[in-house]
């Protein structure tokens, strides 16, 4: 859902009223997962992001402009008995529940500022809705909103389930349908190695909306003229020395590119020690082997050591660095979204 936020941002900056659809439930095959967005302009002429394939998006535009007339939180259920006619209902044969509200927050200088922040995508929040009312949680628990017009005992469940890192839930509070939104930062992929095959990784991570920071201590290769899609950050240097000034969590994927084992070891001993959710490196079955032994060397155990996927990427017969910096970010992809299987 992240990718819409910074479209969002300007409304928000701008006083715009909108609508906002999400994803509380959906049973699979269904297009798109919980806490997918869809936001529609006050004047219902303009909208963000999906909820569906494009399916079911023009039922939800009009039930969002009926939201912007009388402020009511609005459910659709779209699927197999769900009371709307076939050419509304999903062509995967899913079902969703999908949550619309009006955003009017022009009035609210404390919660337009910080959501302006939040919307940047750099840190992580939550969003609660209780009924009209709107708050948002920052990750120090700060509040910001219509904090006065919620129960006490809903911000503190809010504040939890911002601190255990759950997703998108609609929870029910004194006969109210409250709705927990989370506003994550994107995924980072850090790519070591800024070769042919980087280059096309890149432009592949930032269209399916991953951070990207790319590391290597070669001048010549660490340009961002050689990217058509230009990396968030491009950093000439080892990646040892890089690596300490970033946080790494499991949110975090990285592909060591450049198969030269001064490089590439020093970033997957980075990884290695920390809960980064994707490790893959570039090589064959042989070289992997060499470098399998040289880690072992460096005190890893096989446990830590099978964490990595190599050889990287997902078999579709790559042959083209773009085809292989696509199958390098179908694995990534996969591993992101195995959770919600």
């Amino acid at each position: 859902m992240e990718e819409i936020w910074p479209q969002l941002k300007h409304w928000v900056e701008g006083d715009v009223p909108f609508a906002i659809a999400t994803v509380v439930d959906a049973t699979r095959p269904s297009p798109r997962g919980i806490g997918s967005v869809l936001a529609v302009r006050g004047d219902g002429e303009a909208f963000i992001g999906s909820v569906s394939a494009g399916c079911v998006e023009t039922e939800v535009i009009e039930a969002a402009k009926a939201c912007m007339q009388d402020s009511e939180v609005r459910w659709l259920t779209f699927g197999p008995e769900s009371g709307f006619p076939w050419e509304v209902a999903l062509s995967c044969g899913g079902r969703i529940k999908v949550r619309i509200e009006r955003f009017a927050i022009s009035q609210n200088d404390a919660l337009k500022s910080s959501l302006s922040r939040h919307l940047d995508g750099k840190e992580r929040g939550l969003l609660l809705s209780y009924g009209k009312a709107h708050c948002l949680i920052d990750a120090s628990g700060e509040e910001s909103g219509d904090q006065s017009s919620i129960p006490v005992g809903l911000l503190a469940r809010a504040r939890d389930h911002l601190k255990m890192g759950e997703e998108t839930r609609e929870v029910e509070w004194e006969d109210v349908t409250a709705l927990f939104r989370i506003l994550a930062a994107p995924k980072r992929l850090f790519v070591i190695g800024a070769a042919h095959i980087a280059i096309h990784l890149v432009g592949f991570a930032r269209v399916l909306g991953f951070e990207t920071i790319v590391i290597d201590p070669r001048k010549s290769y660490a340009r961002a003229d050689r990217f058509p899609s230009v990396p968030d950050e491009l950093i000439c240097d080892w990646p040892e020395a890089v690596l300490e000034g970033f946080e790494l969590g499991a949110e975090d994927c990285v592909a060591a590119m450049t198969h030269d084992p001064k490089i590439d070891d020093q970033a997957l001993a980075s990884f290695l020690n920390s809960e980064a959710g994707y490790i893959g490196a570039l090589g064959s079955r042989k070289s992997h082997d060499a470098r399998l032994k040289r880690l072992r060397k460096s005190g890893f155990d096989d446990a830590s050591l099978e964490r990595i996927h190599a050889p990287i990427g997902l078999d579709i017969g790559s042959e083209t660095p773009a085809e292989i910096a696509l199958s390098v970010m179908a694995e990534v992809v996969k591993r992101k979204n195995s959770p919600r299987k």
